[in-house]
């Protein structure tokens, strides 16, 4: 996308038309996310009619949330051709990022995924690398975001983030969080678009609305633009580049020559070696290079020539924005929303029901008195005595009962609410309501996976977004974690060995041309042996299955129960870690090596 103009003022005029017409054209879209959210909260209005029903009974709400899951997928990475190098490299990105499921916000992302996902039909991930941030000596981080899909403003007519030249995201702050984190002056917050003014939720006026545009340039390099209303936050071209300064007249980096001109910024893509790397994996970068020219040595006086070392930076070509489908839509950035899919029969169940309780509420029991009777009646329990007359019968005195028959209006909400499930594929079972009947209970296990399988497509959607996250998370790290990161994990025997990953131990030599290139083809994929929170009870079982049946070993013998603990303790069996000390100390006081 060309945005050749370097004023100010212009270019935000430029980036600001840009996503008015983006949001004119995502209006539709908008509004239907809007429905979908009231539907969710139990609205209560009927689709064709300015009447609003009487009482909702949200099976919306309850559908959802039955397949509200707290599995988070883990993480599974694989080199693209294997070598022992790159399998080891595979390794360390698989436990940087199995470190990152407990240090990143996964627990609170993924309950707003997964609601999000089954209301709108998508959720959108927002990564950014936080270059401030540290952690036991390391600098720089990533930040994990679940934002709506209302937040998202994309390319019209463009149904893949990939495929995009613009796409925009739209935040709430603060106006006191935008003069701090982007220098807004006291002169320019009158100019800020305020949350207040877009839909007037915020009365005191001080949230505003922040635009971030991520754009490629024609180099397909991804760049960013930040605004709000006509304010310039930020304005970054070439985003992930390493940003430097270097005088303008020789080109050194600024300290190293005598020159008195200015400093200009400029983005950095290699970085020159002061000293030999060695990585972990033992891999060495030396501090000079031979020169190669034509895949050949280049000698000079019989000697091969060598120059400085020159390491190229990475830098990643995607969006920062990973989108989650409920399930596909044709020509839809979107997925389907669960919520339209059962909305015919939520506003049918809100009209049966408010029928319901409008005869309901007209029944009644009307007495029946002589037409000379000298009581009056009210409402009250016990409050009237009636005196008979002399020769007056109690048979003059009666009632009409007015209660309705609501039992076919009560049958007719059951058979909607069972079409609602049975389009999105949920049975009883799944959602542990009981049964009338018995049976065993590998039957019942037998339904709820079969139930469970019409869902399957929702999983697989929501394992290759996370595996999407883990690629975004792996290149941040790659094009910016200078140091580094130590890593600890466990092994079959549940001992504790350190890991690190370092980025030099990605860059490999290209002998022909003689030039450094980062290897980042590996594949990420779900660990499906791990993450199944709801299947551990069946995880303990099958483990005390195996250990009776003799597959781990002897029963009896203190190495094959150590073997058994440890599978239980991998399966988060309450108290494994306490068996399995005790084991590992039986086992090394018999003179076994574990």
């Amino acid at each position: 996308m060309k945005t050749e103009s370097k004023n100010k003022k212009i270019r935000c005029d430029f980036f600001r038309d840009l996503y008015e017409r983006a949001l004119t054209a995502y209006s539709p879209t908008l509004d239907a996310l809007e429905r979908n959210m009231k539907q969710y909260k139990g609205d209560s209005e009927i689709d064709g009619s300015r009447e609003s029903a009487l009482t909702v009974r949200n099976i919306t709400y309850e559908i959802v949330e039955s397949q509200v899951s707290s599995d988070i997928p883990m993480p599974k990475a694989d080199a693209a051709t294997f070598s022992e190098s790159r399998g080891r490299n595979a390794q360390a990105i698989e436990r940087l990022l199995r470190s990152l499921r407990v240090r990143l916000p996964f627990q609170e992302f993924n309950d707003l995924d997964e609601r999000y996902t089954y209301i709108y039909g998508a959720s959108v991930a927002y990564l950014e690398w936080d270059g401030e941030e540290e952690y036991l000596g390391e600098l720089g981080a990533v930040r994990l975001h679940c934002l709506s899909p209302k937040e998202l403003i994309p390319q019209p007519g463009i149904f893949d983030t990939e495929d995009m030249e613009y796409l925009f995201l739209r935040l709430t702050t603060t106006r006191g969080e935008l003069a701090r984190r982007y220098g807004v002056t006291e002169a320019e917050l009158d100019s800020l678009e305020l949350l207040s003014e877009s839909d007037g939720t915020d009365p005191e006026g001080d949230a505003a609305i922040m635009v971030i545009c991520f754009y490629k340039d024609e180099e397909g390099d991804v760049c960013r633009f930040i605004f709000s209303g006509d304010v310039t936050l930020s304005d970054i071209p070439k985003y992930y580049y390493r940003k430097g300064e270097v005088c303008s007249v020789c080109g050194e980096a600024a300290g190293e020559c005598d020159c008195t001109s200015e400093l200009i910024s400029v983005n950095l893509t290699h970085e020159t070696l002061p000293y030999d790397i060695i990585s972990r994996n033992g891999k060495r970068h030396p501090k000079t290079t031979p020169v190669i020219e034509n895949g050949h040595l280049k000698i000079s006086h019989g000697a091969t020539l060598f120059e400085p070392t020159r390491l190229p930076y990475y830098v990643p070509r995607s969006y920062p924005v990973v989108v989650r489908k409920n399930t596909s839509s044709e020509k839809s950035l979107l997925g389907q929303s669960d919520c339209e899919f059962i909305r015919p029969e939520q506003q049918a169940i809100n009209k049966i029901e408010s029928r319901i309780l409008e005869k309901l509420l007209r029944a009644g029991i009307t007495p029946i008195v002589p037409e000379d009777a000298s009581i009056s009646l009210n409402n009250s329990v016990f409050g009237q005595v009636i005196r008979l007359k002399p020769g007056e019968s109690v048979a003059q005195y009666g009632k009409v009962d007015t209660t309705p028959d609501i039992s076919q209006d009560v049958a007719e909400a059951e058979r909607l609410y069972d079409h609602a499930k049975r389009i999105i594929g949920i049975s009883d079972a799944f959602q542990g309501i009981d049964q009338s009947y018995h049976e065993s209970g590998y039957a019942k296990q037998l339904r709820i996976s079969q139930a469970s399988g019409r869902l399957e497509s929702k999983r697989r959607m929501k394992e290759a977004a996370y595996s999407e996250i883990d690629r975004r998370i792996f290149e941040l790290y790659l094009a910016f974690a200078d140091e580094p990161r130590r890593l600890s994990y466990k092994d079959a025997y549940g001992r504790v060995h350190s890991e690190e990953f370092n980025r030099y131990d990605f860059i490999e030599l290209d002998t022909t041309l003689g030039e450094y290139f980062f290897d980042d083809a590996y594949l990420f994929t779900p660990d499906r042996n791990e993450g199944a929170e709801w299947q551990r009870e069946a995880m303990w079982e099958r483990n005390l299955e195996n250990l009776k049946a003799g597959t781990l070993g002897d029963p009896t013998s203190p190495v094959t129960l150590l073997r058994y603990w440890q599978c239980q303790e991998r399966a988060h069996y309450p108290h494994a870690r306490e068996n399995v000390e005790y084991f590992k100390s039986e086992v090394e006081s018999g003179g076994v090596v574990v």
